[in-house]
């Protein structure tokens, strides 16, 4: 049996011999190659080498942004269109649009720039790779500079987008799945970046990460007039995609419940994929959903998605999901095959030991008997400072003991009580305000707060000054302690990110009409925190939500940018003088570059001043203490309670 063969009979839910292992390491050997510290036995190697070399099935689900036959397949990346071998389709827009491109080299990032006009109005977007992003293996360029910067921009995104048609190009997809051959699934791709359905693609495409939900709270009939010109290319692409050659189409990806919340994944994107998924198995082809983050509350709506393998599965203790959760809501149930399973963290030397890599394949060959509907793999792919002897155990592990079926072991079904608690309405489940000290007009505020609504909030505000409340009662009783009922349900997951916005900003625009009352006093908790991602990291998503909740509940925090540098976080701190420090890094790649800010901190003697936390998807506790930082947060309303710890210690 070849590997495209029984990979595709795993992800059917088939029996076959032993349980697939597929790495993905395509950031691993980029990282490497430009380093030139590829392991000897691999020099010059390319992927598919070391995959073929190794006996692994070939990991081809992810698209290689940015090894386009030609530059100018990828100039159109940050309007969510590619000319790539893995799109089994092209595209091209009417005469009436002009497009102009402009590159910009330099030492620190090479960008391109590219403006549409149309007949309604322009529209200009940048994208690129940073110096720090090529070292730490990167494979997609980041958007710089975003499409929608104002309202008016949907409706010029509309007209654009009307002009715009798709159509097949399955030669040069063919041409591609047949390099891959039988050494593994050449996985076809939607629209965008596995845009699961038109607002999926706004979202992802045209918007920052936190923008995107005021928008959509604020503007719906704009983000509506461009779906309606989306729906139809979306139809064409998945009539395009069902008479491919393709075995497979990521139809969706980057879905986690901060994200793509439950609300809105329900609404928005479960109908779209699961339209997709009826047309594409009617023609024969499998569905994949990209699900590389916490899923805690999606896991009753992912397998509703008609989605056959879900890729990149990255369970506790990097996320709150066990494996075993996941292997029993998801594949026992004959629901979806799982092609993950395994945290990158256990192959990170700094953040794990071989021990714990040990005990962790231990407990996951224990709890997915009998190991059908499991391609065992890395969520979400291999760090370039992974240890790669790690990634060979596991395969040997895996070779040795995941012959199948796999033995019962003791694995304890889901408890009811916890199944009904994923995914469930938030609502139902929502803890007691602590509103029992507050009078009526006082608790009026606090709910307000709760539910976000800026100019009812303003207006009350109004109207207790009027009566002579005290400004700082008004603030620290009818609006902070709102924002830290906020905090505690955003940690435990019964409100999400769209929640916390709109309450931050309630609080904000009623907090200008405060201000002159309490002029003379010390607003809200008075300490200054810094937050910042450090060098070589893009992501901010996390870093706003720290900072969103930590100035909401009264501190004076200052927002340092992404990509920062351990000599400006010196410089800033020496400058502000924060009690607090925090430091963000989503990727693995980026984090020693905390250990790099705290040991500059020392050297200028600022260390002793302040306190540090750290936090991001790849950071534990372990990482923290080891690099000697005082604190560490999984997120904003964890970052709450650290710091509270932290300036009374």
């Amino acid at each position: 049996m070849t590997h495209r063969e029984k990979l595709l009979k795993v992800a059917r839910g088939e029996m076959v011999d032993t349980i697939p292992w597929i790495p993905r390491i395509d950031l691993w050997h980029n990282a490497k190659s430009l380093a030139g510290t590829l392991p000897e036995k691999y020099l010059n190697f390319s992927v598919e080498d070391i995959h073929r070399a190794e006996g692994w099935p070939l990991h081809k689900v992810v698209p290689e942004f940015l090894k386009p036959d030609k530059p100018e397949d990828i100039i159109h990346r940050a309007i969510g269109l590619y000319r790539l071998k893995e799109y089994p389709y092209n595209f091209e827009f009417s005469p009436e649009i002009e497009v102009e491109v402009n590159y910009e080299e330099s030492d620190d990032e090479s960008m391109t720039h590219v403006t549409y006009r149309t007949a309604v109005g322009s529209i200009s977007v940048t994208h690129g790779v940073t110096a720090e992003m090529k070292k730490s293996g990167a494979s997609i360029s980041w958007v710089k500079e975003h499409a929608v910067k104002t309202r008016e921009d949907y409706h010029t995104l509309a007209h654009l987008f009307a002009n715009l048609k798709l159509k097949p190009d399955y030669e040069r997809f063919r041409q591609w799945k047949a390099s891959v051959g039988e050494d593994g699934i050449a996985v076809a791709q939607g629209l965008g970046i596995c845009c699961s359905s038109p607002m999926h693609f706004i979202q992802k495409t045209f918007l920052d990460a936190t923008e995107f939900y005021l928008h959509y709270h604020d503007f719906p009939k704009e983000m509506g007039e461009l779906i309606e010109v989306l729906e139809p290319i979306y139809r064409q692409l998945i009539d395009i995609l069902a008479g491919s050659p393709a075995d497979a189409v990521m139809w969706s990806a980057n879905v986690d419940d901060m994200i793509t919340y439950p609300a809105y994944y329900e609404k928005d994107i479960l109908p779209w994929s699961q339209r997709a998924g009826r047309r594409l198995h009617d023609a024969g082809i499998l569905t994949v959903v990209h699900p590389d983050g916490e899923n805690w509350g999606l896991m009753n709506l992912i397998p509703q998605s008609e989605m056959d393998i879900a890729d990149a599965v990255t369970p506790y203790p990097m996320t709150k999901v066990d494996i075993a959760e996941y292997y029993e809501r998801w594949c026992r149930s004959g629901k979806m095959t799982i092609q993950g399973g395994i945290p990158e963290m256990f192959l990170l030397e700094e953040s794990t030991t071989t021990e714990d890599l040990k005990n962790y394949l231990d407990h996951l060959l224990k709890v997915i008997t009998p190991g059908t509907r499991f391609i065992a793999s890395i969520g979400d792919t291999t760090p370039p400072n992974a240890e790669f002897d790690r990634l060979l155990y596991i395969g040997e592990r895996i070779a040795t003991e995941g012959k199948l079926p796999l033995q019962a072991g003791g694995y304890d079904p889901v408890s009811q009580e916890r199944m009904d608690r994923v995914g469930a309405d938030p609502k139902a489940r929502l803890p007691a305000d602590d509103s029992t000290r507050a009078d009526d007009l006082l608790i009026t505020a606090q709910q307000i707060v709760l539910a976000g609504d800026a100019p009812k909030l303003v207006d009350h505000v109004t109207k207790m000054l009027d009566q002579r409340y005290d400004a700082r009662e008004i603030l620290n009783v009818g609006m902070l302690s709102a924002m830290e009922i906020i905090g505690e349900r955003f940690k435990d997951g019964t409100v999400f990110i769209p929640e916390v916005l709109l309450s931050a900003r309630a609080l904000n625009e009623a907090l200008k009409v405060l201000e002159p009352h309490l002029a003379g006093n010390r607003i809200g908790k008075s300490a200054k925190i810094l937050v910042g991602t450090v060098l070589g990291d893009l992501h901010d998503i996390g870093k706003n939500m720290v900072l969103t909740m930590l100035k909401g509940v009264g501190y004076d925090t200052v927002d340092l940018g992404v990509n920062v540098k351990a000599e400006n976080f010196v410089e800033q701190v020496s400058g502000h003088r924060p009690q607090i420090l925090g430091l963000s890094a989503l990727l693995t790649t980026t984090m020693p570059q905390m250990e790099l800010v705290i040991n500059a901190l020392e050297e200028a003697g600022l260390r002793n001043q302040l306190k540090i936390v750290v936090g991001g998807a790849p950071v534990n506790a372990k990482f923290a203490a080891d690099i000697g930082a005082d604190g560490y947060a999984q997120d904003g309303g964890e970052a709450i309670t650290v710091v509270k710890g932290l300036l009374t210690d």
